[in-house]
């Protein structure tokens, strides 16, 4: 697939320092020695960033970062020829850890939260915003809100992107997501858990419908490895993912985030895109590093997805 030169600019407002440590076996109360210590990059928004880079894309990286942990950051970033525009604050970015048992394919997330934000900082970080032309961008945002950003912080970034005619790919739930939802995110990407605790009830289609009443132009749930469910105003489509023996699937949500933007970054259809993200999951599972996946491997898994109307 050829690549589009416009820049996807990506949300990334808690990036960390990943480290992978792997195990033959973790036990509980007694000392495990790691036999393979991997240091790489984390967070959601760095996470999509890098797979755009991946596909041939063109991300545009924005975020936080701080201290040793941030400048370290940023060296990774250079070596993967990521583009980023960062807002240096006080404090350490984070550091957070994927443990890896030898022949058990899931993995324990040791995760530090990020330091909280000013309200300086979340001013500099709108003012950023406001300097990126925003015209037809694909603008994907993920993650959890730091602490110190206000509400209303991916609501604010929508409303920009759709006053200029971007098209926001929002991976977040609560009140975050609701407040976000009039200025009419292009689509919601939520798994199954989080949509029903932020809407309520137990029924996903309906669940779907109440987010788009109140302005998401369309829905797509994911539920790790299992069939996937995309509504729009048109359509009610059931996605089946390629079946894969996964290594590490921690990161595989940003990777259909960043397959998804790519596409449609290209004009392609929703479908197609649809097909592009869920091969992208899938690929980057079959690399112990989350947030890599291998174009080839996104080739040969775009002919095992499966989408029907429901």
């Amino acid at each position: 697939m050829k690549t589009s030169t416009k820049p996807i600019i990506c949300c990334g407002f808690t990036p960390c320092v990943q480290r992978i440590l792997e195990f033959p076996k973790i036990e509980k109360g007694v000392v495990n020695r790691a036999v393979k210590v991997t240091v790489g990059i984390g967070g959601k928004g760095a996470n999509t960033a890098r797979m755009v880079k991946q596909q041939g894309g063109h991300p545009v990286l924005v975020g936080f970062v701080g201290g040793a942990n941030g400048r370290l950051l940023e060296e990774m970033l250079d070596r993967e020829d990521v583009g980023y525009r960062h807002v240096v604050v006080d404090g350490e970015t984070r550091v957070c850890q994927t443990l890896v048992e030898e022949g058990n394919p899931e993995t324990t997330e040791l995760v530090e939260e990020m330091p909280p934000l000013s309200l300086d900082n979340w001013r500099h970080m709108m003012k950023l915003f406001e300097s990126l032309d925003l015209h037809g961008a694909i603008v994907p945002i993920a993650g959890k809100l730091p602490a110190g950003a206000p509400a209303d912080a991916y609501a604010q970034i929508c409303k920009l992107a759709h006053d200029q005619g971007g098209r926001v790919i929002l991976d977040a739930p609560g009140e975050p997501l609701l407040l976000a939802l009039e200025h009419e995110p292009a689509i919601v990407k939520i798994n199954d858990v989080e949509l029903l605790a932020t809407v309520g009830g137990n029924d996903l289609m309906v669940a779907c419908r109440e987010l788009m009443k109140f302005g998401a132009r369309s829905v797509l749930i994911t539920r790790g490895g299992k069939t996937a469910f995309f509504v729009d105003e048109q359509q009610a489509l059931e996605i089946v993912p390629p079946k894969i023996r996964a290594i590490n699937p921690v990161g595989s949500g940003d990777a259909v985030t960043a397959g998804l933007a790519v596409a449609l970054n290209e004009g392609v259809s929703m479908v197609d895109a649809l097909v592009v993200g869920m091969a992208c999951g899938a690929a980057n599972a079959l690399n112990l590093l989350s947030g890599y996946l291998k174009p080839d491997d996104v080739e040969q898994l775009l002919g095992d997805v499966r989408i029907e109307s429901i």
